[in-house]
């Protein structure tokens, strides 16, 4: 027997292996169409045996408590001392459906009468009375209610309605018509309501009620087996199947009577289930029908993902960096989606890097070319520019030496030779400025200054010129605004700045000198009033030997050495400030502004 059942066990084990291996062996879309199928029969048969199982106390439950709420309240009521139990009994009965009795002691049912629910009306126009059933308790008749009625007789003592009208209200039509029967009009004012005590006459004859009764009467149903207690309320229930259709029996104590049974209908829990699994049998087969078209479905949603990244990859490959993954279906595509993009990405960075600084080399090549162009172009210059003023040197004194210039005008011809002694000098020392600003071995000689000073220095060495020639010199400089630089240097820029302004300023003409500090900057500003730049001359202003045209009211007339304005841009360009000359409304601007020094 242990051999048998070891056989039994190794060959379970041996046959899940192989299924195993098969379904690893399948592809994505049949493993997804036998996971999905396996899930969907599981959760069939479950739901079947569930069916089966539990379904029926559920079932029951559900009715007891739809229907148990509305109950308690209504035996409370009918326990009261004050309460209509015809209107109590007609309401419960009529809202849920059911069949309500009172019983004695004996569960025998208590008789009434059908007729006991009548109203007396007396017609106005005969003045005689008549009786007349109600047929249903939807309406509630008052003595001294006015009515129209159309009635037919019942029997000797009773009438019954036809049609009964409240004003153009109909309350009640019945399906008998005057051509079958006596009927007689009346209009007229109710004088008596007489109602039953109950409404056993409505269902003492029912067979499900008189079954139901029978069966607790004879003690087929022992009520102690199915007593219950909600709150003060004590009594039995039970589901009876006996009758053609499934009730829950209610049974409970009164103070008035001995009991009260009530019967409420419930669906037959068998054909309930039938018809679920009869209707599950067409769900199954739309179920499987689904499964497929989304099996298919799901192994494109994932195949095709995977697919559309690997081409991204094969993109990357071949150097093509802008392509980019966009499968984001699910958390796995996402960062597969995410590592490609990353990889591609930081591949485009640097090769935009490399790019990049391919370009700067490539820029700062060309400023050097441009650079060693403009240094030869300078000395060409220079040299050009150095010619004139010694022949000048050289003609006058060999005049001199030779006695071809008389002696009254010796001085002054000497005069004109130290003035171009002069120029030549101021020329030279401006060049090897220019060429020590441009050695890399050079460091300028940066310390701290006060820069209103050196402004206010310039503004008072200026004075004599500007008081000769008439000019306003509006002057707006704070107090200490320190900067780190090369204090002669910046002294150079500041002195050309102001030369160039009185130069070009008309006589009686205004200037305006800032200096300030915001933020992080010092702003160094100097206008002039009166004069403009031509717009294609303002790039020009910064090469070295260019001279704007000016007009005769200008006061100065002399010439300066030609690279006055190169030389401050170069030194501008070393302390790595922001500088130009623009057109401003009727002037123009010549500015600078440094990196303020930061004061601990």
């Amino acid at each position: 027997m242990k051999q048998i059942s070891a056989n039994v066990q190794d060959w379970f084990r041996n046959t899940w292996k192989t299924i195993v291996r098969l379904f690893k062996a399948r592809s994505i879309s049949t493993q997804l169409i036998i996971t999905i199928s396996l899930i969907f029969l599981s959760f069939f048969a479950l739901q079947s045996i569930l069916n089966v199982a539990f379904f029926r106390n559920f079932f029951t439950t559900q009715d007891f408590d739809r229907i148990h709420s509305d109950l308690i309240e209504y035996v409370e009521n009918m326990n009261q001392d004050d309460i209509d139990y015809y209107d109590e009994m007609y309401r419960f009965t009529s809202e849920n459906n059911a069949y309500s009795v009172i019983v004695g002691g004996q569960y025998r049912i208590l008789t009434s009468s059908g007729t006991d629910y009548t109203f007396t009306i007396q017609d106005d126009t005969t003045l005689l009375s008549y009786t007349v059933l109600v047929p249903n308790n939807d309406f509630e008749y008052t003595e001294d209610l006015q009515l129209s009625v159309t009635i037919y007789p019942y029997n000797d003592e009773f009438y019954s309605a036809d049609i009964i009208e409240v004003g153009s209200t109909i309350l009640y039509n019945s399906e008998i018509t005057c051509a079958e029967v006596d009927c007689t009009p009346v209009n007229g004012t109710i004088t008596n309501v007489s109602k039953p005590n109950n409404l056993n006459y409505l269902f003492e004859n029912n067979p499900i009620v008189r079954d139901e009764v029978a069966r607790i009467v004879g003690g087929e149903i022992d009520l102690k087996d199915y007593e219950y207690t909600s709150g003060s309320v004590e009594g039995s229930w039970y589901r009876s199947s006996e009758a053609s259709v499934d009730t829950l029996v209610f049974v409970h104590n009164l103070k008035t009577w001995n009991y009260i049974v009530t019967i409420v209908p419930v669906v037959n829990t068998n054909d309930v289930i039938d018809i679920v699994n009869s209707y599950n049998y067409y769900v199954y087969a739309t179920a499987i029908v689904i499964i497929f078209i989304w099996s298919f479905r799901l192994s494109s949603i994932i195949s095709k993902p995977i697919q559309n990244i690997e081409l991204v990859a094969r993109q990357i490959a071949q150097l093509n960096f802008d392509v980019e993954a966009h499968e984001y279906n699910n958390r796995e595509n996402e960062s597969l989606s995410n590592s490609i993009n990353l990889i591609a990405k930081n591949l485009r960075t640097t090769l935009e890097t490399l790019n990049r600084k391919n370009s700067e080399l490539m820029s700062l090549y060309e400023d050097q070319s441009k650079q060693v162009s403009l240094k030869k172009q300078l000395v060409s210059s220079i040299s050009h520019e150095l010619k004139t003023p010694l022949m000048i040197m050289q003609v006058t004194i060999q005049g001199i030496l030779d006695d071809i210039i008389p002696d009254e005008e010796q001085q002054k011809e000497l005069l004109n030779v130290l003035d171009e002694i002069n120029k030549s000098s101021m020329m030279i020392q401006d060049m090897l400025q220019i060429y020590r600003l441009d050695d890399a071995n050079s460091q300028l000689e940066i310390s701290e200054f006060d820069l209103s000073k050196t402004a206010c220095f310039f503004v008072n060495d200026f004075e004599n010129a500007i008081r000769q020639y008439k000019l306003e010199l509006d002057i707006n400089v704070q107090d200490e605004v320190f900067v780190e630089g090369d204090e002669k240097l910046i002294k150079r820029v500041i002195s050309n700045f102001l030369t160039n302004a009185i130069k070009y300023t008309p006589i009686g003409g205004r200037m305006y000198l800032e200096v300030s500090e915001r933020k992080d900057k010092v702003y160094f500003e100097l206008t002039n009033y009166g004069t403009t730049i031509r717009t294609e001359e303002i790039e020009k202003i910064w090469m070295p030997f260019y001279r704007i045209s000016r007009e005769e009211t200008n006061p100065i007339k002399t010439k300066g050495s030609g690279i006055g304005l190169y030389l401050v841009s170069e030194i501008l360009k070393a302390h790595d400030a922001e500088f130009g000359i623009s057109n401003v409304k009727n002037g123009v601007k010549a500015y600078f502004y440094m990196n303020k020094k930061q004061r601990v």
